[in-house]
This record gives structure tokens, C-alpha cells and sequence, in this order.
């Protein structure tokens, strides 16, 4: 835990602090408002952020947020607070009359800390501030001290969005740190660690300018599609076609200009799996460091579609779809021409609030497809592959679920010395020979052992290890020379738990990580001096000795000590390793609890007589032989409450030639479904009838041997590389949630336990009209974007005219949503403030109105302007009704009552939120922005 301050407490400052403290720091937020300060120990929050006001009430409680207004209290601690070891930054920086950032704010800040410290401290810009002004903030607090006192200064830019920042915060891509004390840096990024994330640690300048040039480059393409809007326009064009058809261009880029224009159709749910491959020199990492190294070619694994937006780098953010575009990432897809199973390089992966309709497609086999009623879903036809939305699929109709694979890369072993480099828990790892190698070389390589590694080189001789980080240095100088086959690895001292090395993709291998799937768990001790003690064990019934010693004769093979304990009914195998529990959770991504096991990630790029052994494992705890028919016939099963787990085993049985069907079942005292996958038809149970090893295996052949027909499993039809499975159901929900889509370069996925799946459909046009601060002067490409953008707010204000025969004076206008954004009350910089200015100066009667902003919104706009309870008394006896923020109620509004009430039914639709024709055939009259014709009707 450290201690902290951080001075403000807006949108950035409270964010901050709060997010901090939720990491277990001690947190104290320093504010210069004693009314702020005094309201937010009341637990009354200045700003409206989704999620914060539990958080910081989370954290009130216990103990680790603190406010004051006072910086001796905060920076040197008193009143219960702590001495502050790194001071934060995260004041406000407005922009002033010529645009430049106003650091009023921040010089005040600097200056007061400056006054009070008394002892060395961090000092963190948060702050979006203009490039060198890390610079010039060492200066004021150099020249401001009473006495000198150490410290340095750190630029840390944030990225967070309003409306989802906490989520940023805990979530972030990258975190980027910038000083010219590498130590200084190095103890922030410490602050970090927690996320998992990768460090970008460079000098101050380079820091600051890279939140700079972000910015920058937003505005430019934002400003770029605007101005292209506009002019398509005037000459006919649908901006929605040009922006994707320039996206093509791989110079260019489609999800950037998508999200210009609001492309995404953001379809599935977060929870939705697809399988993804890890990047060929990607492997998990216990560190946030960039990730490198590789341990079996690009595995497969089954990841949800939350997972994959969160890892995909940072959202370029519209007013309701954020944008992702991860780096070198694929998919397993389907090629529709080819009818065969491909790799597919995602584009993007998109993310939004919807509220609407959900189709859910049940078929045979259990199999399901939950999506939006437009979502494009392919159906097997007579010619081949059709097309429809899920609206129009009905019971009859077939949907496909994959059953092969294309080639993936395999690997002979699992080298750990190469999976540990970079990771927080090398520097721990010992290691020694399983002969006396390191002894007798000594004489060799003593000369060469820095004393910075080890102050004390004969210890090598005496106990025949040294660490790992020394280890490799020796043997990449070329003076230590002893195969990794012969080194065991371990991370205490004395009678340590060691694991060799090296570990063979085999049998072993995967039926190990199949009995772990099935009963195996990790867990966690505190012992002394504070060392944290991690346990693999993996528990079984008493009268399953066949797995039992099957575990511990691979655990031994391995080189683990293990110990067996005994309870009622259960015997436990414990093995006492970090790096055996780091494998397991961190590089195989087996998961730790009941609910986030996951196949393990070679699991799809080995071969099938491997894939059978990990199901071997697997059955032996969460299967079962369940007679039917009188004892004449049987299914197996296999449950699990993981979905993850469940898709990856459908899926990895299929490519086996195994349909399961799956059901979903609530258990006794359970607080979520189980997955239960079920085998039964003569071929498939043959296929299967080791997967309990010898156990179960004579009453298995027993049953089959009794079977008068082989009767095929109903409920599919194998094709090919796919299995065809008939529609029986399709259910309509109305749903308030968030959806995302994957657009890949096959334009197909593969999701859920296999189904083979569309991309998402262009859908929803929706406009940036928040375009990023540029601090400072700025060369002539972005002064021209800042000037297309205002010009872009001021053409909204020409089409009311237009519409209204040329003349706002004595017209009433209603502003639908006022704040920047949805799900902020944030009014910096919204256009809703220029666009009722400008109404005002040409005599237009105002109204307005916004679920969250209004209160924020009063002092800022002209005087007489009335805010209305709801939309539908905003558009009462307007003349005109301009859509400015695209709020989730405003999607799904009665429109019919809307157009009774307004004076003439004119609807400007500032984000194209709306259906042209629709809105037309409603009888309103609608503009939307760079619709072409459309726009000019």
C-alpha cells in the first residue's frame, strides 16, 4: 500500500484517487472548494460518472479515501491522513481565449505543494497539459520550496473516457509514463502493476506529446469525415458508402472512418466466445509488459467478445460506438466460397449501449444464436450459404456448427525458461541441475558472475543453483553451457518444490491439464514474513485411484514433490509451487475457479489422439455414464458452469467428429447455469469409450455390445467441414444492454460452442461532434480541423433555417440532449452550448432538454432558455427539434405522439441516429448529416 495524494477532484482527479484507492492504496483527494470537499465526505459527488459514487463510497469505508482541502494535511500527512509518496496532479486545464491551455490550475498546484513538503516526494502531472510543462512544473516547485527537498516529476497522461471511466481506469491498454528519472517513473508504474497492462515508461516531452498527437489525430479524422459529409452533400453521395469504401483501403483503415460515421452494428453480447489465436509471439505474461516469446505456434483459445474489445488497445470513442482495432489479432472463421474452415485477421471490434430486440435461435443439439434482429445470420441452403437478418430466420432453417479445423502450429515442449523471461516471478526462480553441472564448471564462469547478481559467487559451488536472471547471463556470455533439458526450476530456497524445465506436449500433459479442468484448483497462503504460498492441488473421490495415481505419477515425472491428504470420502494432491500454479493459470490460461476454467490454450493445435486425452482428464471428475432406455442404451455427459469451457468442448468434440448437444440446467443451491454437454448415438460413444480411462470402460463396451441398430445420433447432419443444425425455436426479447460486433477479413467467426457466424451488418450512423482539445499553437493542418468542426455545428443551424423558410426569429427550437456526450453531465465544450447561442442571436424562442445535464447546462446558456421535463414536453409547439446527444431513451421514443405535439413536425438529426424513410413515413420532415439525396428531398 502507498500513499498518495491528488489535487482535484473533477473528472480525472476523483477518477483517479478513487480508482487508486480501489487498489489498496491510502488515497487522500485535496480540493481548493471546501464545498466540494465538505459534500463529497457527505458522500455527494461534484460530477456524474456511471459507477463512481460506489466506488468511492467502497473505499470511504474502508479507510483508504480521504478528502481535505488542506496540502499540509494531504502532502505531509495529519487529521489521520499519511505522508504522501507521490503527489497527483488532475486540476483542470481549460482552454483560453487563443486556444493555448490554460495552466492556472496547475501552477497553483505545483506552487502549494512546493510551499508544504517536507520530505522527498513523486510528483505525477495528470493533467492533459501541453508538451514541456513537466518541465516547467519542476521549475516552480524547485523555486518554491521553503528548504530543498528531492523529488521529481512524472507525466502520466490520462485516457480516460467520460461516461465509462472507471472502467478505463481498471481496464486500460497501455499506461504511459514520461520523466527524465527512470527510478521516479519506475515507482509509479509500480502504482500500476495491478492492471496487467503494458508500460510505456519514456522521457517527459515524448510522454506528454503522445497524449497530444492522440488528440490531434482524432480531431483531423473526425474534421476529415465532416467535411467529406458536407460535400457529399451538395453532390448527392451517402457519406455511410463513401466512408466504408475508403475504409477498404488497408493505407487508409476501416474502423477509424466507422466509427467517424458510427459503423459497428455491434451485435453480440459481451459474453459471446469466439476463438481466437494468440499472436504468434504472444504468450501469457504474470507482468504487464509487452508481451514476447511463444510456447506452441498461435494457439486457439476461447475468449468473449469483452475480453477481446478490452485487450484491443485504446477505443476511439464516438457518442455511443467505441472502436477497436487490435494488433495482429485472428479469429477462427469459415470461408463461405470454399466451404472450409480459415484464420480470419480481426479489423475491429466495436462496442455500444443497445436497446432493442434480441432474436435468440435455438436449434437441435441445444445449440443457440443470441443476437440483434439484424444482425446477418448464414443459413445452409440448397445452393450453398444464405444470408438473412435473425429477423427473418425461422424454425426450419439451418444453422452450421464447425467440426474441423484449418492448420495451426503445434510444438514438441513447453520450454519454461523461455515462457519466464519478463515476467515478475523470473526474478524469483532458482535454478539447478539435476547433476552437478554448475559445480563443476565454477572454475569457468566465477570470473564472469557480477556482484550486483551475486554477492557471494561460491555459493554456486557449494549448492549447485543460482537464479535465473544470472543463469541466463552466463549462458548467453557463453561461459556456462548446460542444456535446459538437465535444469529444474524453483522459487524457495531449502526443500523446494522443483519442475523441470522442460515439459513435453504429450499425453501427460494434456490429460493433467484435463484433471485440473475437472477437480483441480490453486490456492493461496500467506506464510511467514509475509510470503505468499501457492498451491496446485487436485481432489478426487476416495475410489478414483486410477486418476489418483495417474496425477501423481505425472507430477513426479515432472520433477514435483507432492503431498497426499486425506478427508472424508476425498483425497487431495497438493504440490507446493509458484511456477507449477503460473503455468497453469497464467500460460495455459486454464483458469482457477469452477466458473473461469477455459480449455488449456494448446488444447485446438494438437493432435487428435492429444485433443482425446485432455477429454480423458476432463470426464474423469466432471463426467458421467448415464443409462437410458433401461439400462439398454447410454449417454455420457459432461458439465461444467463455466461457458467458456463448455464452447471450447463442444467445439473440441466436434473436431473429433463428436456433436454434443448441450443443455442448460439451474443445479440445487447453485447461483448460475450448468453446461451440460451429452454424447450419445453408437459411433460417437465408440469413439468415446476410453475417456474414463479403465474405469468405466467395460460397462461402456458392455451397453455397445448390446446395441441391436447403430442408430445414428439425431438432431444433425454431418457435411462436410460442418455439421447442419435445424432452427426449432426463434424468441424475441426486448433488451437494454451492451452489445459489440468483430468485423474480420473473412467476414465470418466462429462463436459460441462452434457456429459458424456472419459479421455485423453498416448500421446506425452515428457523428462525432466532441473533437479534442488541441493545446498550444498548432501547424495549419489543425487549425483547419478546428475550423471544419465549428463550421460542422453551424451547419445544423442552416438547415433548421433552411427547413423553417429561412427565418428563426420567433421560432421555437427543442435541443434533444445537451451534454458533450451520453452518460456524462460534462458541458465542456458540448455544442449544445453554440448551437442555443446561435439560436439566440437569430431570436429563436429555446427549449432543452437531457436526462443528467440540465442542472450544469443552466448557467452556460442564454437567458430565457426553457428545459423541459422530458422529450415529449421538450417538443411541444416546436417548430424544430434537433437531435445534439445521442442519450439511449432518445432511441426508442414515441414518435407518433412527438409529431402531434410539435408546431410543424421538422426533425434535424444532428448524430443520423434515425431511419430517414421511416422518420418520413411518420410525416416528420428529416435532414440527417451527409445523407445525399436524402438530404436534399
Amino acid at each position: 500500500m502507498k500513499n498518495i495524494a491528488v489535487v482535484g477532484v473533477g473528472y480525472v482527479g476523483l477518477v483517479t484517487g478513487t480508482c487508486l484507492a480501489d487498489l489498496g492504496n491510502c488515497v487522500t483527494c485535496l480540493d481548493i472548494s471546501q464545498e466540494r470537499i465538505e459534500n463529497l465526505k457527505k458522500g455527494i459527488l461534484p460530477i456524474y460518472e456511471p459507477g463512481l459514487e460506489e466506488v468511492v463510497r467502497r473505499n470511504v469505508k474502508a479507510g483508504r479515501l480521504w478528502f481535505t482541502t488542506s496540502y499540509a494535511d494531504a502532502i505531509n500527512g495529519g487529521n489521520g491522513m499519511q505522508p504522501a509518496e507521490f503527489a497527483f496532479i488532475a486540476v483542470g486545464t481549460p482552454s483560453a481565449v487563443d486556444g493555448a491551455a490554460d495552466l492556472e490550475y496547475v501552477r497553483a498546484a505545483a506552487e502549494s505543494i512546493a510551499e508544504v513538503m517536507d520530505h522527498p516526494l513523486v510528483i505525477v502531472n495528470k493533467s492533459t497539459v501541453p508538451v514541456g510543462t513537466g518541465d516547467w512544473v519542476a521549475d516552480i516547485v524547485k523555486t518554491g520550496q521553503k528548504e530543498p527537498v528531492s523529488f521529481s516529476v512524472v507525466s502520466n497522461p490520462e485516457f480516460l473516457r467520460e461516461g465509462s471511466a472507471i472502467h478505463d481506469f481498471m481496464n486500460p491498454d497501455r499506461v504511459v509514463l514520461g520523466s527524465l528519472d527512470r527510478e521516479a517513473a519506475e515507482k509509479v508504474a509500480q502504482l500500476h502493476l495491478p492492471l496487467r497492462t503494458t508500460l510505456v515508461i519514456t522521457d517527459l516531452r515524448t510522454a506528454e506529446m503522445i497524449k497530444y498527437a492522440s488528440n490531434a489525430f482524432l480531431a483531423t479524422k473526425i474534421s476529415f469525415i465532416n467535411e467529406i459529409a458536407n460535400i457529399c452533400e451538395e453532390l448527392g453521395a451517402d457519406i455511410k458508402e463513401v466512408a466504408a469504401g475508403m475504409g477498404f483501403d488497408k493505407r487508409i483503415g476501416r474502423a477509424f472512418l466507422d466509427a467517424g460515421i458510427g459503423y459497428g452494428g455491434s451485435c453480440f453480447e459481451g459474453s459471446e466466445t469466439v476463438f481466437a489465436l494468440n499472436s504468434p509471439n504472444a504468450c501469457a505474461r504474470a507482468a504487464p509488459l509487452p508481451l514476447v516469446g511463444d510456447f506452441a505456434g498461435a494457439g486457439v483459445t476461447t475468449e468473449s467478445l469483452e475480453a477481446l474489445f478490452a485487450s484491443g488497445g485504446e477505443p476511439f470513442q464516438g457518442e455511443a460506438v467505441q472502436v477497436v482495432t487490435p494488433s495482429h489479432r485472428r479469429v477462427l472463421a469459415f470461408d463461405l466460397e470454399t466451404g472450409l474452415p480459415t484464420l480470419a485477421e480481426v479489423k475491429a471490434v466495436t462496442r455500444r449501449s443497445y436497446n432493442g430486440t434480441m432474436v435468440n435461435l435455438r436449434t437441435s443439439m441445444g445449440r443457440a444464436l443470441r443476437v440483434t434482429a439484424d444482425h446477418p445470420v448464414i443459413v445452409r441452403a440448397a445452393s450453398g450459404f444464405e444470408v438473412l437478418p435473425a429477423a427473418a430466420v425461422a424454425p426450419g432453417d439451418q444453422l452450421m456448427a464447425l467440426c474441423e479445423l484449418p492448420a495451426v502450429e503445434t510444438s514438441a515442449d513447453l520450454n519454461l525458461l523461455d515462457l519466464l523471461r519478463g515476467t515478475l516471478l523470473e526474478a524469483d526462480v532458482y535454478v539447478s541441475p539435476v547433476d552437478s553441472s554448475f559445480s563443476d564448471q565454477y572454475a569457468h564462469f566465477a570470473a564472469h558472475v557480477p556482484p550486483d547478481l551475486l554477492q557471494y559467487p561460491h555459493e554456486i559451488r557449494r549448492h549447485n543453483r543460482m537464479s535465473l536472471r544470472l543463469f541466463r547471463q552466463l549462458s548467453e556470455a557463453g561461459v556456462l553451457n548446460v542444456p535446459a533439458e538437465k535444469l529444474q526450476l524453483y522459487t524457495a530456497k531449502g526443500a523446494a518444490t522443483k519442475i523441470n524445465a522442460i515439459l513435453p506436449v504429450d499425453a501427460d500433459l494434456m490429460r493433467l491439464c484435463g484433471y485440473y479442468l475437472a477437480e483441480g484448483f490453486i490456492s493461496r497462503d500467506v506464510g511467514r514474513a509475509g510470503a505468499v504460498r501457492q498451491r496446485v492441488g487436485f481432489s478426487f473421490g476416495e475410489h478414483e485411484m486410477e486418476y489418483i495415481e495417474d496425477v501423481q505419477r505425472i507430477l513426479a515425472r515432472w520433477g514435483l514433490k507432492f503431498i497426499e491428504r486425506h478427508s472424508t470420502g476425498a483425497v487431495s494432491t497438493l504440490v507446493s509451487s509458484r511456477i507449477f500454479a503460473w503455468l497453469l493459470r497464467d500460460v495455459l490460461k486454464c483458469g482457477t475457479r469452477s466458473d473461469d476454467k477455459a480449455l488449456p490454450r494448446l488444447a485446438l493445435n494438437v493432435p487428435p489422439d492429444l485433443r482425446l486425452e485432455l477429454l480423458r482428464g476432463a470426464f474423469s471428475g466432471d463426467g458421467a455414464v448415464t443409462p437410458v432406455q433401461d439400462g439398454k442404451n447410454l449417454m455420457l455427459e459432461y458439465a461444467t458452469v463455466s461457458k467458456p469451457l463448455a464452447d471450447g468442448m463442444a467445439l473440441l468434440l466436434q473436431t473429433l467428429s463428436i456433436v454434443p448437444s448441450i443443455r442448460t440446467r439451474w443445479m440445487n443451491k447453485s447461483k448460475q447455469p450448468a453446461y451440460i454437454l451429452r454424447v450419445s448415438g453408437y459411433k460417437q460413444l465408440q469413439a468415446l469409450q476410453d475417456v474414463f480411462g479403465g474405469k468405466r470402460r467395460a460397462q461402456i463396451a458392455e451397453v455397445l455390445a448390446g446395441y441391436q441398430r447403430h442408430i445414428r445420433q439425431r438432431g444433425f447432419s454431418r457435411q462436410g467441414a460442418y455439421a447442419a443444425l435445424t432452427v426449432r425455436a426463434v424468441e424475441y426479447e426486448e433488451v437494454n444492454t451492451t452489445v459489440y460486433s468483430l468485423e474480420t477479413t473473412a467476414g465470418t467467426l466462429i462463436a459460441s460452442s462452434g457456429l459458424i457466424c456472419h459479421n455485423c451488418f453498416p448500421k446506425d450512423v452515428l457523428a462525432l461532434a466532441h473533437m479534442a482539445e488541441v493545446k498550444g499553437r498548432h501547424p495549419q493542418l489543425l487549425q483547419a480541423v478546428m475550423d471544419i468542426n465549428g463550421d460542422q455545428r453551424r451547419s445544423i443551424l442552416r438547415k433548421v433555417s433552411a427547413l423553417l423558410g429561412g427565418e428563426l426569429k420567433g421560432k421555437t427550437v427543442g435541443l434533444l440532449g445537451l451534454a458533450f456526450k451520453p452518460n456524462t453531465d460534462d458541458m465542456r465544450d458540448a455544442p449544445s452550448i453554440e448551437l442555443a447561442r446561435w439560436l439566440a442571436e437569430q431570436g429563436a424562442k429555446i427549449k432543452g432538454y437531457d436526462p443528467v445535464s440540465m442542472t450544469a447546462a443552466a448557467s452556460m446558456m442564454p437567458p430565457g432558455m426553457k428545459f423541459a421535463e422530458d422529450p415529449y414536453e421538450l417538443a411541444a409547439d416546436c417548430d424544430a427539434v434537433i437531435l445534439v446527444t445521442e442519450w439511449n431513451e432518445f432511441k426508442q421514443l414515441d414518435f407518433e405522439r412527438v409529431r402531434q405535439s410539435m408546431k410543424t413536425p421538422v426533425l434535424v438529426d444532428g448524430r443520423n441516429v434515425y431511419d430517414p424513410e421511416l422518420m418520413r413515413a411518420l410525416g416528420f420532415t428529416y435532414r440527417g448529416v451527409g445523407r445525399g439525396y436524402n438530404d436534399r428531398q
